[in-house]
């Protein structure tokens, strides 16, 4: 064995599961084909929650090494209704830039003992007394379990016959930093300018730096012209307050594309392998909770090998995994697929910004569920009607 676990894939659900696996004592080898740090197609908003996730795995202030800037909610505007929510008890989440999040949690990885490989995964092998991965160059690197931490397109899910098929109507996302011109302000909170098949998202990343994300149906990524940068400046130049915002703005890096970004899974463990993050599956990006569910199913797949590792069943310990990532997904999912089904009807989705205007307590209890710190059933009954009706005498 070269390691207890193996892990694929280097980025944030990779090197936070290689740290949760080192604090419970084990060996950890991770393997990225990517050279670090690098960039990568993300709102890059961190929730509170997640927030709190670094501070449980030990590592809280990693995100003094990278920078950011805090925001205290989320706004969203559509049609030029606007609302605007605090998330609960004053907590803040923090804009910050995935290469440099990626970059220093993988450093803190690598501090704690993590063996970090460079290599190209090309399949997994599974036997009763460990995984291997093959990497295209011919190496094998063995260890009692494997952990698929390696995305959307993950090589391990494939491998494992998990892969649930293509997405039926799986959106894709454009992603571009800018830099504020002098004087200009910087956004207090995540906003979500909300247009007809697209929604665009500006997250402050540091102090004269935002982040600009459009998430777009595929008939509006289809009908756009030219690389991604030309793509995403026509959908903000259709929005005239981020148009007015940005103009005279120099682009800071490139502008990334991914998608779709809807991912099927069939189950998230077979064998000795084990799937966390975006390779265990996803909605969509629409609600920014990505990376704290990245990090809180890398602390429970930890927990999982751990259990098994001490005695435990194996096949108890990780379908009890698959049941508390459930748990941990589910209302995300719900709340989620709710939330984009909106956003492809403007006029409901204009409706319930208004309500969410009118009562800004409800949307902090939205933003709570969003954030993972309360049941999508705390809403009860009344509030789930509000959001799904709106307001049927909002004036156009």
């Amino acid at each position: 064995m070269d390691a207890d676990v193996v892990v694929a894939g280097g980025g944030l659900a990779g090197a936070a599961t290689a740290i949760a696996l080192r604090t419970r004592g084990l060996s950890v080898i991770v393997c990225d084909k990517a050279s670090f740090p690098r960039e990568k197609a993300c709102g890059e908003g961190l929730l509170p929650h997640g927030l709190e996730l670094l501070q449980e795995l030990g590592i809280g202030d990693v995100v003094d090494d990278c920078g950011g800037r805090p925001f205290s909610g989320i706004l969203y505007h559509c049609q030029g209704v606007i609302a605007r929510g605090d998330f609960e008890g004053g907590q803040h989440g923090r804009g910050l830039r995935r290469r440099e999040l990626d970059a220093a949690v993988r450093a803190r990885a690598a501090a704690r003992g993590v063996q970090l490989v460079q290599g190209n995964v090309s399949a997994v092998d599974v036997d009763d007394t460990g995984a291997s991965l093959r990497l295209s160059d011919g190496q094998m690197l063995r260890g009692r379990f494997v952990v698929g931490a390696d995305g959307p397109r993950s090589v391990i899910r494939h491998g494992l016959g998990l892969d649930g098929g293509a997405p039926t109507s799986g959106r894709y996302a454009l992603r571009q930093h800018f830099r504020l011109r002098v004087g200009a302000a910087v956004p207090d909170r995540v906003e979500v300018h909300v247009g007809d098949g697209h929604e665009l998202y500006v997250t402050p990343v540091a102090d004269d730096v935002v982040g600009v994300a459009a998430l777009c149906e595929k008939r509006v990524m289809g009908a756009g012209e030219g690389k991604p940068a030309d793509r995403l400046w026509s959908l903000i130049a259709r929005c005239v307050p981020l148009a007015q915002r940005l103009e005279g703005c120099a682009p800071d890096g490139a502008a990334l594309t991914c998608g779709p970004l809807r991912v099927k899974s069939r189950g998230v463990w077979r064998g000795r392998c084990v799937l966390v993050g975006d390779a265990a599956g996803y909605v969509d990006a629409i609600t920014g909770e990505g990376m704290s569910l990245a990090l809180k199913t890398a602390m429970l797949a930890a927990d999982a090998i751990a259990d098994v590792v001490a005695g435990g069943s194996l096949s108890r310990c990780f379908e009890r995994y698959r049941q508390r990532r459930m748990q941990a997904f589910r209302d995300h999912a719900i709340l989620t697929l709710g939330l984009v089904e909106l956003a492809r009807h403007p006029v409901f989705a204009k409706r319930t910004i208004a309500r969410l205007a009118r009562d800004p307590a409800l949307f902090t209890r939205l933003l709570a569920v969003n954030n993972g710190t309360r049941p999508l059933l705390s809403l009860g009954l009344g509030d789930l009607a509000k959001l799904a009706l709106g307001s049927s005498m909002a004036r156009a």
